[in-house]
């Protein structure tokens, strides 16, 4: 790119004529004519309204009034090229910034990726909240952050569903979770009924979240009448429960299979399937870097991730 191309003519023939000191040798390598750039000078002069060259001879210099006007002019021009140095790192994503919404779950299952992504442009910064669905779509609707990240693929929204668009991050299905030492305890924990052990005390998040919501809809088709002891609003902290022991939790399989503490229970019938969902504003503008991260989430293979930690 030439930086100063967009930078006015009749400046870039000050500046020459300031480093040269001469019409004569400015023109040379301006590679234009004396006349034209005297020309320039002049009409620069009169839009000023003060000289900016003294004349004297072969001699040309800055006057007062010059050298002041050429400060502020080289430290223009240094901001624009500073500026096209900027658009050039930001095209190579050798800088950049993207700001993600997710919901407690799905900071889960996005873990892998946002590392893989960190790895790939280490020089893009992220920003990274954790909220509700519902608030999860108004912050991508509000352009408060580029890319939502949901646990389902319907939108909590009555109005302003048609203003974003949805990309499959990945399906998982729901399965019931246990400690591995609690399960040890039993000789054949298959042996237990699907009603026995939902019967036992289940701690799951409250129903602010879409995963709970599914949950209970769930309950509600199979007639369960599950015994939930304790609920709350962050999944580390159930997790961490579920790990002590004597409690059990519902989780997306992938979860499970990436903590060794924990183990699934069979269910049958089966816990429902679900859709971890990307939402973007339709019309909202896209940095390189959103697009990258976008274009990284889906070629994201969470099952092939946790396969590999499991080898290693």
């Amino acid at each position: 790119m030439n930086r100063t191309a967009i930078f006015p003519r009749s400046l870039k023939y000050l500046l020459a004529v300031a480093e040269c000191s001469s019409f004569t040798r400015a023109a040379e390598s301006l590679f234009v004519s004396q006349p034209a750039l005297s020309q320039q000078i002049k009409q620069l002069e009169e839009q000023v309204g003060v000289q900016l060259l003294e004349r004297s001879g072969r001699n040309v210099h800055l006057t007062d009034a010059g050298e002041l006007y050429v400060r502020h002019v080289e430290r223009a021009l240094a901001e624009i090229n500073a500026a096209s140095v900027a658009l050039d790192d930001l095209s190579e994503l050798s800088r950049g910034h993207v700001s993600l919404a997710l919901t407690p779950i799905t900071d889960y299952l996005t873990a892998s990726l946002i590392q893989e992504f960190m790895s790939q442009h280490p020089n893009i910064s992220l920003d990274i909240k954790e909220m509700t669905q519902h608030d999860v779509e108004e912050a991508v609707l509000q352009d408060q952050v580029s890319v939502g990240v949901m646990f389902s693929n319907e939108t909590s929204l009555t109005t302003g569903r048609d203003e974003l668009e949805a990309m499959t991050l990945n399906t998982d299905v729901l399965v019931l979770a246990s400690s591995k030492k609690t399960i040890a305890k039993k000789t054949d924990p298959d042996r237990d009924s699907t009603l026995e052990l939902l019967r036992q005390p289940l701690a799951l998040l409250n129903n602010r979240f879409e995963m709970r919501r599914q949950i209970d809809a769930y309950f509600t088709t199979h007639s369960l009448r599950p015994k939930v002891t304790l609920e709350a609003n962050s999944l580390g902290f159930l997790i961490e429960m579920v790990k002590y022991g004597g409690l059990r939790t519902i989780l997306p399989e992938s979860i499970v299979a990436s903590m060794d503490d924990l183990m699934s229970i069979p269910v049958d019938p089966a816990l429902p399937t679900h859709t971890a969902t990307m939402i973007i504003r339709k019309t909202a503008y896209r940095s390189r870097a959103t697009d990258a991260f976008l274009r990284l989430a889906l070629l994201w293979d969470l099952p092939s991730v946790f396969k590999h930690r499991r080898e290693h």
